[in-house]
């Protein structure tokens, strides 16, 4: 439910009394990760279709609901794109710094950049976050833990984080292309 007030805009959310993904990451199975990250994609491809960029994925802002299914949630820095070559400024692509992409961590707050992309490896961090049951941490080289082999990954959860924490945006997919990636009902 939302509101616009003369002076503010209010959004209005269920209860979720699981709490949220930061609370429960370090407690679930690989196929329960699996499960809410299918259920967070899906949400996010819903936004992406919308042209609106959710600019704030991390493990806090998605909660579970008394079903133990995910919701995307917390809009509050929600970016519309408006231009034709879906890019925006990179001074207004952000929040939580630890979830930022590499394009966005190397750019001048004028420089225009993708981004859907810099979602997309947000959602590489929280799933790494997710399987590793690792912290996220500032200037994170995910490319060398893969390639490090300490994280037991299944080769699908490898080729999987592979694509979504690509220092290269263009080859990230799109949010369309990781809902079947990874499709779980």
């Amino acid at each position: 439910m939302a509101a616009r007030c003369p002076d503010y805009a209010a959004l209005a959310m269920p209860y979720y009394p699981r709490g949220d993904l930061g609370s429960l990451h370090d407690t679930q199975s690989p196929r329960q990760v699996n499960r809410y990250m299918s259920h967070v994609v899906r949400g996010l491809e819903n936004l992406h279709r919308q042209n609106i960029v959710h600019n704030d994925l991390k493990l806090e802002n998605v909660f579970i609901d008394a079903q133990n299914r995910a919701h995307l949630g917390d809009l509050g820095l929600a970016l519309e794109v408006k231009d034709a070559i879906r890019t925006a400024l990179a001074g207004l692509v952000g929040g939580t710094r630890v979830y930022w992409s590499p394009e966005k961590l190397e750019a001048g707050t004028r420089t225009r950049i993708d981004p859907f992309k810099a979602d997309i490896y947000a959602i590489g961090v929280m799933y790494w976050a997710l399987v590793s049951r690792e912290d996220p941490k500032e200037h994170d080289n995910y490319q060398d833990k893969l390639a490090d082999n300490k994280v037991n990954l299944s080769p699908s959860q490898k080729f999987l984080l592979q694509r979504l924490l690509d220092p290269n945006p263009v080859h990230r997919p799109n949010a369309p292309e990781l809902v079947k990636m990874i499709r779980i009902k």
